[in-house]
């Protein structure tokens, strides 16, 4: 059930564009985790947009509100959801996907980047309950863990 807290830079994108990232922010996130195409799944996967406020992006030290169109990403996940080659194939489709975002706006450079928090076992709270992952691979239904839940 991904949660990304996704800050884009001053501009970049409008709303539609927006949407398109999120759309598809949303589904290289739950092919990452393995959620399955279910709506009582999916409902989970939350995208958050923060824009900077303009004059407020810097590269080399010089001001690049116009220059850039940055999706800089923090993903929490539960430890042991993403191995390697999801965070790989993440990294890919977050990246086509800000450029696919952008198409037609050929005046800015397209720059993403993405951390991932691996939240430890106990340390997730939803809902007013600590989420274990046995108890999350049961309510989301992350394909590859079932046998776990």
């Amino acid at each position: 059930m991904p949660l990304m807290r996704v800050t884009l830079t001053p501009g970049a994108f409008d709303d539609a564009q927006k949407e398109r990232l999120a759309i598809a922010l949303t589904e290289a996130g739950c092919r990452a985790e393995s959620v399955p195409d279910l709506p009582q799944s999916r409902m989970r996967a939350l995208v958050l947009f923060q824009e900077l406020p303009a004059g407020s992006f810097y590269s080399a030290g010089a001001q690049a509100d116009a220059a850039v169109a940055g999706v800089f990403i923090d993903w929490q996940v539960s430890a042991g959801v993403l191995d390697g080659a999801r965070k790989e194939r993440f990294a890919r489709e977050l990246h086509d996907a800000a450029k696919s975002a952008t198409e037609g706006d050929s005046d800015r450079m397209v720059v993403t980047s993405c951390v991932i928090h691996e939240v430890p076992e106990g340390q997730w709270a939803q809902n007013g309950a600590i989420r274990r992952l046995p108890e999350t691979v049961a309510l989301v239904g992350f394909d590859h863990l079932v046998s776990i839940g």
